[in-house]
């Protein structure tokens, strides 16, 4: 199976519109989750076996949640929340949804996304999204499942900065009953001007004005902030400072890069709009330098949430090394097919009985902590 989706379908989706085939995916999931039958065949898809794979030594807890391996997909693939059952039947322990928006938004004029090689991709989406009402409906049709759902919140465009803090709270409060956890995006680079809220001062109000509607829900769900790769130290310092000043659960990293050179490394003009994610070197070196540092600078008071780059077993271990105890994956799903969780978690094991490793946690932050 994977080497028929790498040497037929990848090449033919490679040809096509990207977010229209995106599209395509996510509604396929979301009707295939809708029938006992279609599931176990898509389960069968993705694992070559008849059931999903498990085994105890890859159970992870952040923040209190529960997850059954450390793979999450990442935000950015199911924005509408149309598709949680499917993708955690491929393999992976949560979905994170998102980035979801107070209002409804259209996002960028299209075309906005692009394959630049089958496993690197570009978008300038600019946080599409049907709002924070139509999500929380979708996502009622699995608060049965027991699927850990992490809830990317952004801001509408045309929203004032001075008023980020209190859309970002409108959407934690209309989807708190969905969320096992929830992500502060200021990192994103397709909205203009959105990443100076990774500032202390502005990312500091916004994190007070969520925990503020999660306290008067009675129970502070984990909250995480995303930053950006291309963050120098000292910013990223400061968000740490913000996170672990205001009891934050911890920091996922990282969003897609603004890197004018990787851009015209495939043929993209340095100044275009759009982020870079997926199967590129120093994006993932970049990502993964990222996760290191914070795990120096805060040890094991920050959980982190590694993402960028990450395809197989070996790409996963280098971010868990780095201090990642849960990973996520978005491009690859595309780049590598619908079986990357079920191969990568398969990885993990053999690995960790290569080396005589009894559970994932003890590969945490392995190569810092040294």
């Amino acid at each position: 199976m994977p080497e028929i989706y790498k040497n037929i379908v990848s090449p033919f989706l490679y040809k096509q519109d990207s977010e229209t085939w995106h599209t395509r995916a996510r509604e396929a999931l979301h009707l295939a989750e809708a029938n006992p039958l279609t599931l176990w065949l898509l389960e069968k898809i993705a694992t070559y076996k008849s059931e999903r794979f498990y085994d105890e030594r890859l159970n992870v807890v952040i923040g209190g949640v529960e997850f059954d391996n450390p793979l999450i997909v990442g935000a950015g693939w199911d924005k509408q929340g149309r598709a949680v059952r499917g993708l955690h039947q491929l393999g992976f322990s949560g979905v994170e949804v998102g980035s979801v928006l107070a209002y409804p938004q259209e996002g960028n004029p299209k075309p906005r996304q692009w394959m630049l090689t089958p496993g690197i991709a570009m978008n300038r989406l600019g946080f599409n999204s049907p709002g924070a009402e139509v999500v929380a409906r979708n996502l009622r049709r699995y608060e049965r499942d027991g699927i850990p759902v992490g809830i990317s919140i952004g801001k509408n465009k045309d929203v004032p900065d001075i008023e980020a803090p209190g859309v970002h709270a409108l959407v934690a409060e209309k989807l708190y009953d969905q969320a096992a956890y929830f992500v502060i995006n200021v990192s994103s680079p397709n909205t203009p001007g959105l990443r100076k809220l990774q500032d202390k001062e502005p990312l500091t109000d916004i994190v007070q004005a969520v925990n503020g509607v999660m306290d008067v829900k009675g129970c502070r769900k984990p909250l995480f902030v995303k930053i950006a790769p291309d963050l120098t130290s000292t910013s990223v310092d400061d968000v740490i400072d913000v996170v672990l000043n205001n009891g934050l659960t911890g920091i996922i990293a990282t969003n897609t890069t603004n890197s004018g050179d990787i851009k015209e490394r495939y043929g993209r003009s340095a100044n275009e709009m759009g982020g870079i994610s997926g199967d590129d070197q120093e994006y993932r070196d970049m990502a993964t330098a990222k996760v290191a540092h914070i795990r120096r600078v805060a040890g094991d008071s920050l959980e982190i949430i590694g993402v960028g780059g990450i395809k197989d077993t070996a790409t996963a271990l280098e971010k868990i090394k780095a201090g990642a105890r849960a990973i996520q994956v978005v491009t690859a799903i595309r780049g590598e097919g619908p079986s990357v969780a079920a191969k990568i978690n398969r990885g993990l094991v053999e690995y960790m009985q290569q080396e005589g490793i009894s559970h994932i946690n003890d590969l945490v932050g392995l190569d810092v902590d040294r």
